[in-house]
């Protein structure tokens, strides 16, 4: 029996030399925080843009808020110029780029709810580090694979906004051309209001530093709001599945007394994970909404220009790859979002593979009123009627679809 534990222990501590061996965190190890083991990463971008800043005195956090408030200022600014000279052209324009609009919602709305946002980041790491402490084999392999998985999903994600600003930024010089006529056109990104002629040499080149200055920026607000969203909703899957194996565990064998103390622990740690769970949802669900809205119009528009384009390759692929970049954007979000309704209605599971039939009646009652408690369906929504689930993902699809084959018939 000691010989079978002893190699049971030992493959343990194989797996986990091997496991660690090809563990991504090694290669950027220069990002991850021990105080914050899910989303260290995340807030070193979120500090570095400015949004994450836990001294709001210091020079540095003054100084990119600033930056901030200029680059909110000139985004607004094309709101106005569109209204006050209605033009299709720009109007296309802020639809085409809409996800860098995104960038400054998201933006706002996580300096609005900053105080919330650092309760619920607070609340993620303090619970991971006193489970790290435990130093409980099984619930720590479960940490391991959710955090992991967070970490391919957020590099994917920076690497893959890293490609599609290479290819959106260079796009306009490719579509710039001379008329028949022998007039230039001069492609842009965005529509400031500059107090300069941006619509030819030596303007237009100083408006397109400006352009891509910002839009670099605002794309690494998008980023870091977006993998901060999806890291947190795969915490929530993972820390359901801890959730779950404290539902396994939850009767102790000869101990009435243990027992309840474990059902209470079960219960606290549960109404924990909803409540902050609803909690997170309150900080996103406006904000996907808009974007549902968004990226539906969005792909729609970009599925017309691509239509349209027929020998400018070079342009073909960079619009293509800003259409997929966006669907695999919205799909990370609808597909985390249904691990997490998923892994919350299999909590409750694991009170039947414990020794719940070893108990007395009065433990059995405190048994079925877990068993009601985490039996609790969670859902993330998109505004008040749209849960985020794969189902919601295809009608997003077949909106696009429709709003593509409206806007092609009426042009």
């Amino acid at each position: 029996m000691e010989m079978s534990n002893f190699h049971r222990d030992e493959k343990k501590s194989t797996r986990k030399k091997e496991m660690s061996r090809f563990d991504i965190r090694n290669i950027f190890k220069f990002l991850e925080d021990s105080e914050h083991p899910s989303v260290g990463p995340h807030l070193g971008l979120l500090s570095l843009t400015g949004q994450w800043h836990p001294n709001e005195n210091s020079i540095s956090t003054r100084l990119k808020m600033a930056v901030f408030s200029v680059t909110v200022f000139l985004f607004c600014s094309q709101y106005v110029k569109c209204l006050v000279h209605v033009e299709i052209n720009s109007l296309l324009l802020i639809l085409q780029y809409a996800p860098f609009h995104m960038g400054i919602i998201k933006t706002t709305l996580f300096q609005k709810d900053y105080s919330k946002w650092k309760e619920l980041i607070g609340y993620m790491s303090s619970t991971e580090r006193r489970q790290i402490s435990e130093d409980e084999s099984e619930v720590e392999e479960v940490m391991d694979i959710y955090i992991k998985r967070g970490r391919r999903v957020t590099y994917f994600f920076w690497a893959l906004a890293f490609f599609s600003n290479f290819s959106i930024f260079s796009e306009p010089y490719q579509k710039n051309q001379t008329m028949e006529n022998g007039t230039d056109i001069y492609v842009k990104i965005f529509n400031f209001v500059t107090p300069f002629n941006q619509d030819v040499p030596p303007g237009y080149y100083v408006s397109m530093v400006i352009q891509t200055v910002l839009g670099h920026i605002v794309s690494a607000y998008v980023v870091a709001w977006d993998t901060l969203v999806v890291s947190t909703m795969i915490f929530f899957a993972g820390q359901l599945k801890i959730s779950r194996i404290y539902c396994v565990r939850v009767i102790e064998a000869g101990s009435a007394e243990q027992s309840h103390r474990n059902i209470v622990m079960c219960h606290q740690f549960h109404v924990s994970l909803v409540k902050y769970q609803k909690l997170f949802n309150s900080l996103i669900s406006s904000v996907m909404f808009v974007y549902l809205v968004v990226v539906s119009v969005n792909l729609g528009v970009c599925i017309i220009q691509l239509s349209q384009l027929k020998d400018d390759l070079a342009a073909l692929m960079a619009s293509v790859l800003f259409v997929v970049a966006c669907l695999i954007q919205l799909l990370i979000f609808y597909w985390y979002g249904s691990q997490v309704t998923e892994e919350s209605v299999l909590v409750s599971y694991g009170i039947f593979e414990s020794d719940w039939f070893k108990m007395d009646a009065k433990v059995l009652k405190e048994v079925l009123l877990l068993q009601r408690a985490t039996s609790k369906r969670l859902v993330f929504r998109a505004g008040p009627f749209n849960e985020m689930s794969l189902t919601t993902f295809v009608a997003i699809l077949r909106s696009s679809y429709s709003f593509y084959t409206l806007l092609n018939e009426t042009k």
